[in-house]
């Protein structure tokens, strides 16, 4: 099924991102949408619905939104003015093939085309205005300066420790994701509890992305982080089994996530 789920969701991305003039800036929008990653957090909206009862079609389009925005934040954060990557995915970096001014743009596209996905209620089935409004503000808290983009001031002016910083550039996006999951399915009195459950996802993929990359949390525990991820793991299937909601599906993307220490 997450295979299945995963090539709907590269169709839906093109269905919602079609070429248009300039063809620049599609082609420059498109870049990294298009490089089919591992789609993770679209990918757990859609075991978070399925396993509530959700419209999964739903939780694909609200993930292809939740993509573009974190494409957005990727095409940024590679600019020589943040982390000066001129390489991603072992290809070159957008501003590297499109320039400068090109990869600014095309971000700012993307963080748009996210909000404009979401606004149009002739993309979904199942929501209504009022649970696409509060899927909008919970996606723009977590994106905004409340979350990733205050994480990412955070990280690049080292204005806080890792857990701090963590806390807003990533774990806020899943965050949002697990809430949306909740409102998709219409059980708004479980968003908050799976927005925590969220949280320490998160959280956990941080950790595990500090460990390969050998930065952040590694810098400041060392190899005791694998430590921390097991207990962090311990957490996050303790809090999803709590709630009902550790279906295969998200005890396969768990594993996903920390695959990467138990290949090592």
């Amino acid at each position: 099924m997450l295979e299945l789920w995963k090539s709907q969701i590269e169709s839906r991305l093109r269905e919602l991102l079609k070429p248009f003039e300039p063809r620049i800036l599609y082609d420059a929008m498109s870049y990294y949408v298009f490089q089919e990653g591992k789609r993770i957090r679209p990918l757990f909206l859609c075991a978070v619905s399925d396993a509530l009862g959700g419209n999964v079609q739903d939780a694909i389009t609200v993930g292809c939104a939740i993509e573009f925005i974190h494409n957005y934040s990727l095409v940024h954060d590679d600019l020589p003015a943040l982390d000066n990557d001129d390489f991603r995915r072992g290809k070159p970096s957008c501003h590297v093939l499109f320039g400068e001014d090109m990869a600014i743009l095309a971000g700012d596209a993307l963080l748009n085309l996210a909000f404009e996905t979401l606004s149009n209620r002739e993309n979904f089935i199942s929501l209504s205005e009022k649970d696409l409004i509060y899927i909008i503000r919970l996606v723009s808290e977590s994106s905004g300066f409340q979350g990733m983009v205050g994480g990412q001031v955070m990280d690049v002016k080292k204005l806080g420790d890792p857990w701090s910083i963590s806390l807003k550039k990533t774990a806020s996006m899943f965050s949002a994701v697990f809430a949306c999951g909740g409102i998709i399915s219409k059980k708004h009195e479980l968003v908050e509890y799976l927005s925590k459950a969220g949280t320490q996802v998160g959280l956990l993929f941080q950790l595990i992305d500090d460990y390969k990359d050998k930065d952040g949390f590694y810098l400041l525990y060392g190899d005791d982080i694998t430590r921390l991820v097991e207990e962090k793991h311990a957490e996050c299937i303790n809090m999803l089994e709590s709630m009902g909601i550790l279906t295969p599906f998200i005890s396969s993307l768990i594993r996903a996530v920390i695959s990467p220490l138990e290949t090592v």
